[in-house]
Formats: structure tokens, C-alpha cells, sequence
């Protein structure tokens, strides 16, 4: 991440130590002679002027730092606050597919659990048919057995009873 050290754009702005520009170097004051007071003064007002000027110099070329430095740090502000809403945006739209997921999960599970119970009362259901099934088949096995008992008995009685009614007279 872009971030900015205050103490360096302080230095740019304001230099210190090392990256100070030198003084100027004035004349070391010396006391004017009678004669050339208005000279020396006039000397004084100019080697001030001339200080005035470098400090403006100095001032504006510090503002100016100040200004870049403003700018510099306003865009990268606005570069993270694109991200942060950006990330906001990402968020809530995580958080809505979260919440559609949950929904969607909760809906999953009622239906297994309906799955379930409408299975279980088949698997119920299933074995009652059987169980009908069984009874069913060992009831037909039984009515087969006594259907064949009768055809039995009928074959075996049936002959004799045709020969009793043969010989008893006519009457």
C-alpha cells in the first residue's frame, strides 16, 4: 500500500538539516563612516531586500511543495476510498449470496426431510404390501392344496360312487 512518511514530506516541504539551502551570507556589520550613512543604509535596505526576496523565493517554492505533497496525498485518499467501496460493494454482495446460500440450504434440508419421511412411509408401506404378499401366496398355496385334495377326492370317490349307483337294481 501507498503509504506516505509525514517527516519526509515535511523535509520537502520545509527542508532541515542537510537539504536546508545555505544562508545567505550577509557582510558582517560594520559601523558606517559619517559620510556614507545614506550609502551603508541604502546597502542595509538592499542586502534585506535581497533576504526578503530569497525567503519569499523559498516560501513559494515551499507552498508549492506543500501543495504537490496536498495533491499527492488527496489522490492517494480518493484511490482508497475507490477501494474501500469498492470492498463495501464486494462485501455486501458476499453477504447476499451468503444469506440466498442459507436460505437455499435451510430449503435443502426441509425437502431431504420431507425425502425422508415420504421414504420411510413407502419403505412401510412396502413391507405391508409383503407381508399382504406372503399371506396372499400362503393362502393360494392352501387353496391349491385343497383344490387338490378335492380333484384327489373326487377322482378316487367318484368312480366308486359311478359303480355303487351302477349296481344297485333299478327300482
Amino acid at each position: 500500500m501507498d503509504s506516505l512518511d509525514l517527516d519526509q514530506v515535511m523535509d520537502e516541504i520545509i527542508p532541515r538539516g542537510e537539504n536546508r539551502p545555505p544562508a545567505p551570507n550577509y557582510p558582517a556589520r560594520q559601523r558606517p563612516r559619517a559620510p556614507d550613512d545614506a550609502m551603508a543604509a541604502l546597502d542595509l535596505v538592499s542586502q534585506a531586500a535581497a533576504a526578503i526576496k530569497e525567503l519569499e523565493k523559498q516560501s513559494s517554492q515551499a507552498v508549492a511543495r506543500a501543495h504537490t505533497a496536498a495533491n499527492t496525498v488527496r489522490e492517494k485518499l480518493e484511490r482508497a476510498e475507490e477501494r474501500g467501496d469498492r470492498a463495501e460493494a464486494a462485501l455486501r454482495k458476499s453477504e447476499a449470496e451468503a444469506a440466498e446460500l442459507s436460505a437455499a440450504l435451510v430449503q435443502t434440508r426441509n425437502d431431504v426431510e420431507t425425502l425422508q419421511s415420504l421414504l420411510a412411509a413407502g419403505q412401510a408401506e412396502l413391507a405391508a404390501m409383503e407381508q399382504r404378499a406372503l399371506a396372499a401366496e400362503k393362502r393360494a398355496g392352501e387353496a391349491d392344496a385343497a383344490v387338490q385334495r378335492i380333484v384327489e377326492a373326487i377322482r378316487t370317490q367318484l368312480p366308486v360312487k359311478v359303480a355303487e349307483q351302477a349296481k344297485q337294481p333299478a327300482a
